[in-house]
């Protein structure tokens, strides 16, 4: 059995022998093996012995055939594998190559491999019995191309990773690799997907280029990899841009458009955009005019902008569009806008003007003039009222105010009074305004100044008075005339004689006058002087006059009456009634006149005397400055120290330069007291009770008679005032210079008439004292203050009417009080005159102002 096993063994080895003899002159099969340069490469070899119980004792590398030398040699012998003997040419592959025989098959490794080493290998394994084994492998080395590069356009600028791109805009990306063997594939990606496989190679450069006509949305964070690879041994060499976008706007909408705005409001308007990266820029234009500073802007969320706009519409915003635009300054072209056609409401807006066919300054009474009014409001007014001086103005034709409708006021026939401040005021829902007003003025012929015609005026002989004539007109005056007339004769005066008189201040400017000075020599040289005044509008029609009389003594006092008071100035507290609080406090009286008629001179003071009349003796004269305490229409007396109970005796003058009037007399006065009465110890009570109502009973007794006497004496003494009176004494003249001249018989037609112009008897012996008599009527005369140190000193302090300020006719006719001036004159107004005047002529005098003989007296209109 053994023998056979042998024999078959020596069989098996015979077969082997004679099949591998075989096979050394066939060429080998080669095997392909790739690697890739700088990275390892493995050529296999099969060490594996053919029969059981055999070993490798030798395995060489040989590189293209070259037979003389093995590149690397494993040696084997007397040494297990594992501690085999290995060399390697070090001009071949050196270090770089070492045999691994752990693996099956075992293999050349060489690392790194380079683009040298590739080629033909053969790697022959020679057995310890069995005949040697070749085999060949060819391995080819590929070179990986170097790091693709990308370009943004033609001049090769080198893209960031983070590229930025505008919505709808051209891309051009350049993806370059250079090297590669063999030549590497060049491919875009887009999200994972092929984008663009196309691909030039020219030397060792292989291009993609990729364009994209028009950048959408889509490419927003896009990622596009440009991959480089020539094996499937290694991963492909990319090289990414990431695409950032500038976002156009994608809508902008003004979210609270309202059908109307009103005027001067203040309003805020919104506006919404979205879809702009980076965040929109708002612009707001108001017509074509930008709005700046006016708007802010937030964000709601990352994809949603707000404009909020603080907008206060003007009249002229009217049919304007308010457009609200947004742009992303970043991408041209990129602009949207939402536009709002305003309508705003206004209240009116409104103007007058005359009518365009009168001249302002050419407009004469009885002319007709219109105004209109131009009235702009939205919505329409639907009202239009006229004013004249701040007051409404209603259609009236017999005033010759016509409303024709429409937007205009008629004035017809047009006067004096019709010239003021026009104004016109229109409404709607909006409001009202109204316009600035327009000054209507009217030329007329001069007129007397304030209305006035004739003045009366007191002069005594040989005395030098100046009489002013003050006009008003428009234009101003242009000459004057005057005219003397004393019923006889009719004469002009010459133009020497008078002068122009310019206004002193700003108050009366609108007046203008002519001074004349005028000295009475006898008794035919009292009449009236007459002015006149010419414009280019006309003559004056009514002249102003100067009626000249004589000078007098004053008249007497009126409407006096006596109030008890308790203090000695009660009075001044204005209160109608003194009443006391205690009558045994009231020691004193408040005594109140009226004046009468000056006569002819101003007043200078007033005078009260007390008479006690049980012992009929003069107690006190009271004399009270006119300027210094007369009231508004009289003088106030003031009388103290009267003992309660006893009856007293009031004689009241009034007095000028021709001396004191004719009393008024209060009687009798008495001032009431309270009887003390006390009652002794141990007188019984029924006595005492009987004995006080005794007295209460003769006490009132006495007091009804008292009252009864009184009221009738007071009655009777207003009824027959000339009966309690005692008659005036004649002037008396320390001088001759002083008394006047006897008038001529020629005269004595001419005094006549003047006696019945002013309705009063003037005695023949001395025709400069004017009798006082009570007269029905008496002329509304105007009088001035006027002071003297002493009650019975005569004026000698006249000032000229040149040293005033000439009040305003505004003030003189409207005035309720008395009217002070600097230089220490009083006016009085309307109410301060007294009902009894003579009533020769109806006058309203500005200012009298007397002087005594050889100094200029002054009247004026």
């Amino acid at each position: 059995m053994e023998r056979m096993l042998l024999l078959m063994s020596l069989l098996a080895r015979f077969v082997v022998a004679e099949v591998l003899l075989g096979d050394v002159d066939e060429p080998l099969p080669i095997s392909d093996v790739s690697a890739v340069a700088g990275f390892k490469a493995q050529i296999p070899c099969d060490i594996d012995p053919p029969i059981k119980d055999e070993t490798v004792i030798m395995v060489f590398w040989y590189k293209d055939e070259k037979e003389s030398e093995p590149i690397y040699r494993m040696d084997v012998r007397g040494r297990k594998i594992a501690q085999a003997r290995l060399w390697s040419d070090p001009y071949v592959l050196g270090e770089r190559a070492v045999m691994k025989t752990d693996v099956k098959p075992a293999e050349l490794e060489i690392d790194p491999l380079e683009f040298t080493d590739g080629g033909v290998y053969r790697c022959r394994v020679d057995f310890k019995n069995s005949p040697t084994k070749n085999q060949k492998i060819n391995l080819t080395v590929i070179v990986p191309p170097k790091k693709p590069v990308i370009y943004i356009d033609n001049e090769r600028t080198l893209a960031q990773i983070l590229q930025t791109f505008n919505e709808g805009s051209k891309m051009f990306l350049l993806c370059e690799v250079i090297g590669g063997l063999p030549p590497p594939r060049v491919t875009w990606y887009f999200n994972d997907k092929v984008l663009d496989d196309t691909y030039t190679q020219k030397h060792d450069i292989t291009i993609n280029r990729l364009d994209i006509a028009k950048v959408t949305r889509d490419f927003l964070r896009a990622r596009l990899i440009c991959k480089a690879n020539n094996t499937e041994l290694m991963t492909p060499l990319t090289s990414e841009v990431i695409i950032d976008m500038n976002l156009k706007p994608l809508v902008v909408n003004i979210t609270n458009k309202r059908y109307h705005l009103s005027a001067l409001r203040t309003y805020e308007i919104e506006c919404e955009t979205s879809g702009s990266k980076p965040a929109a820029v708002f612009t707001w234009y108001k017509g074509t005019h930008q709005v700046h500073h006016m708007a802010r802007t937030f964000a709601d969320n990352p994809n949603i902008t707000k404009s909020v706009l603080s907008y206060v519409p003007t009249i002229e915003d009217d049919g304007k569009f308010l457009t609200c635009r947004v742009e992303n300054t970043m991408v041209p072209n990129s602009g949207l806008e939402d536009k709002w056609h305003l309508l705003v409401y206004y209240a009116p807006v409104v103007s007058i003007k005359l009518g365009s066919s009168l001249r302002a300054n050419d407009i004469n009474e009885g002319d007709d003039v219109y105004f209109e009014c131009d009235v702009q409001a939205n919505p329409k007014s639907y009202k239009l009222l006229w004013f004249k001086d701040g007051k409404e103005l209603h259609q009236n034709a017999t005033a010759g105010i016509i409303l024709p409708g429409g937007q205009s006021l008629v004035l017809q026939s047009v006067t004096k009074s019709s010239a003021g401040e026009y104004s016109c005021m229109a409404a709607n829902v909006e409001g009202k305004s109204a316009s600035r007003s327009v000054t209507l003025e009217v030329m007329y012929a001069p007129i007397c100044k304030d209305g006035s015609s004739t003045q009366v005026v007191g002069a005594l002989k040989h005395e030098t008075i100046s009489l002013v004539c003050g006009v008003q007109s428009k234009p101003p005056p242009t000459t004057f005339h005057w005219t003397f007339n004393n019923s006889g004769e009719l004469m002009s005066m010459p133009a020497t004689k008078y002068a122009q008189v310019k206004p002193l201040s700003l108050i009366t400017s609108h007046w203008h006058g002519s001074r004349l000075n005028y000295t009475p020599e006898n008794d035919m040289d009292y009449g009236t002087v007459a002015c006149w005044a010419r414009n280019r509008i006309g003559v004056q029609k009514t002249p102003c006059l100067f009626q000249i009389i004589v000078a007098g003594k004053p008249y007497p006092l009126q409407n006096c009456t006596a109030l008890q008071s308790t203090g000695p100035y009660a009075y001044r507290m204005g209160h109608e009634d003194f009443k006391a609080t205690d009558s045994r406090d009231s020691d004193s009286l408040i005594v109140r006149c009226s004046e009468g008629f000056d006569g002819g001179l101003p007043l200078t003071n007033y005078e009260l005397e007390v008479y006690s009349e049980e012992n009929v003796y003069h107690v006190n004269t009271i004399y009270l400055n006119h300027t210094d305490r007369s009231g508004s229409s009289g003088p106030v007396f003031e009388v103290s120290g009267l003992e309660p109970g006893r009856n007293y005796r009031l004689h009241l003058y009034a007095v000028n330069a021709k001396g004191r009037s004719d009393p008024v007399v209060l009687e009798p006065v008495t001032l009431k007291g309270v009887a003390m009465y006390t009652t002794g110890r141990g007188i019984s009570d029924e006595t005492t009770d009987y004995s006080l109502l005794v007295a209460c009973f003769a006490g009132g007794v006495t007091a009804i008679c008292i009252l009864i006497v009184g009221i009738t004496l007071t009655l009777y003494r207003r009824n027959h005032p000339m009966q309690t009176t005692k008659a005036p004494e004649p002037v008396r003249y320390e001088s001759k210079e002083d008394r006047p001249a006897a008038p001529p018989a020629t005269n004595e037609a001419h005094r006549d008439n003047l006696k019945e112009q002013i309705n009063a008897d003037v005695p023949d012996d001395d025709p400069d004292v004017i009798p006082n008599k009570t007269i029905e009527r008496r002329p509304d005369i105007f009088e001035p203050g006027y002071t003297s140190s002493k009650p019975s000193e005569r004026a000698k302090d006249f000032r000229c009417l040149e040293d005033l300020d000439y009040p305003s006719p505004s003030s003189v006719l409207h005035a309720k009080d008395s009217w002070i001036y600097p230089n220490g004159y009083a006016e009085k107004g309307e109410k301060g005159l007294s009902p009894m005047r003579p009533s020769t002529l109806p006058v309203h005098r500005t200012h009298d102002i007397y002087t005594r003989s050889l100094r200029v007296q002054e009247s004026c209109i």
